[in-house]
């Protein structure tokens, strides 16, 4: 068995009754039930930390069961984790190990090339590969072992457009039941039938796609907010005439009538209704006042190979104050190494890359490894950015990090959602000129995307944004678009 995906004998109908996982004092759900069957394609949703991850562990057998049942005999089911890591070895020796002999490795030719796999070559070592192809490397693996059920954790993240599209296209034609795990909000409108979402500690069913979603979910918010304040209305009535009751001179009648009452208010409590209130990210603004004609970045003549290979061969481009870049193209065209370029963190054959005078650059990284740092979420802030420790803790509750988080959990404890959630916040703090986002919408859930899409649009900076969230892309306020492929830079 190979680390980051893996194979389970279970049955085409899983079903969980009166599931419920905690961990310590805190539940993430509480006895839901669901069923997964046919050839559904089903979204599974929810804030970044909800259980959307331990849930798919639960069904797998990877994670433990609070109370419950989860059903699931027979036959396979191919699991792809949101991380997973590849061993020292050739892509080719790698893919060759899920065949049942060597004479079947045109398998692995054929699903390279329905993955519109550019340079797939078997003799390359995983390590290199950029992370969209390691992404299409993993899938391949899925693929080849012929699962008859499928849970993939962000099957969308580090594929390129061409690559969403192909498999959007593939899990049509795949007859069999699909649970993803996905905030790719084009996708989700392209591909599922039904959307589960994780909610106030239980699993909500939406029919349709995302755009469905979306309608039917603010019916339910609005549901919910005049259930609260007729629950309200009730009370306030009942307190009042509890109130009034008690004005009454001693009695039997009195004594019955305050009983009475109190009943009515308990029954209330105990039928509690919540007032629903969105946990997003408050006042994520990054600012900065850069002058149009200003000169932010230039690239003149700029080329690159590994070896023999060439990535790219005088590139050129330019970008001057409140420009909105979306730069996109195949996975493997370049994309990444053209960002490190410009941040001094690989080097050029050939060219220039010339940066404005005083400009204060920020970059997110689309690889955002897991640290092995003990320090707390509040001492590792205020050492990347100064910040006096009493605003620290105000700070990063913007960002929806609990006071029990800031102080008590350790960087190297963060799930891939909160180390974006951690990145922005120092994004927020400082006041940058130049943002270069690569990948900046991964692990994100859709909440925080918008946050994000909302934020990037009312920035005064300039923007180079690689991302392949069409979505993200068309919400994030693009003033041109830039397509990497075949080694040229193109204006579209």
């Amino acid at each position: 068995m190979y680390k980051g995906i893996c194979v389970y004998i279970i049955s085409l109908v899983i079903t969980g009754r009166n599931l419920t996982k905690k961990f310590d004092d805190r539940t993430l759900f509480s006895k839901i039930d669901f069923k997964l069957s046919g050839t559904k394609r089903v979204a599974l949703v929810g804030r970044n930390g909800c259980g959307k991850s331990t849930l798919f562990k639960m069904i797998v057998g990877e994670e433990d069961i609070t109370s419950g049942t989860i059903s699931k005999v027979g036959e396979k089911i191919g699991y792809i984790p949101q991380e997973f890591d590849f061993p020292n070895e050739m892509v080719g020796i790698y893919l060759e190990g899920m065949l049942d002999n060597i004479w079947e490795y045109y398998r692995v030719e054929k699903l390279a090339k329905q993955l519109r796999f550019a340079n797939f070559n078997p003799y390359q070592e995983l390590k290199t590969l950029s992370e969209g192809q390691k992404m299409k490397v993993k899938v391949m693996e899925l693929m080849l072992q012929e699962p008859t059920v499928l849970l993939i954790d962000e099957p969308t993240n580090h594929l390129d457009i061409e690559g969403i599209e192909w498999f959007e296209r593939y899990i049509k034609t795949l007859q069999m039941p699909i649970l993803m795990i996905s905030h790719d909000r084009q996708f989700l409108n392209n591909v599922v039938h039904e959307i589960w979402e994780i909610e106030r500690e239980g699993l909500i069913r939406y029919i349709g796609n995302y755009d469905n979603y979306k309608e039917e979910k603010l019916k339910l918010i609005d549901k919910w907010n005049d259930e609260y304040k007729a629950q309200e209305r009730k009370r306030a009535q009942l307190e009042k005439l509890l109130e009034n009751v008690r004005k009454i001179g001693s009695g039997h009648k009195r004594s019955r009538a305050i009983s009475s009452a109190k009943s009515r208010i308990a029954r209330l409590d105990k039928e509690k209704k919540e007032k629903y209130e969105k946990k997003v990210m408050k006042d994520v603004r990054m600012q900065t006042e850069v002058h149009r004609s200003k000169l932010m970045l230039r690239l003149g003549n700029v080329s690159k190979s590994y070896g023999k290979t060439k990535v790219f061969e005088n590139l050129n481009m330019e970008l001057r104050g409140g420009d909105k870049v979306w730069l996109f193209g195949p996975n493997g065209a370049g994309k990444t190494t053209l960002v490190k370029i410009v941040m001094g963190l690989e080097g050029l054959d050939s060219g220039e890359v010339k940066v404005g005078e005083n400009i204060k650059i920020g970059y997110f990284s689309q690889i955002q490894k897991r640290v092995n740092s003990r320090r707390s979420i509040r001492e590792e802030f205020i050492t990347r950015t100064n910040c006096f420790y009493g605003s620290a803790g105000s700070y990063l509750s913007k960002f929806l990090f609990s006071e029990k988080d800031i102080s008590g959990k350790s960087i190297s404890q963060l799930s891939p959602g909160e180390r974006a959630r951690f990145e922005f916040a120092i994004f927020s703090f400082k006041d940058y000129d130049l943002l270069i986002l690569d990948e900046p919408d991964n692990h994100l859930d859709i909440e925080t995307k918008e946050i994000l899409e909302g934020s990037i649009r009312q920035y005064k900076g300039t923007v180079l944004l690689v991302s392949h969230d069409r979505y993200f892309v068309g919400n994030s306020g693009i003033t041109s678009v830039l397509n990497l492929k075949d080694g040229e830079l193109r204006n579209c």
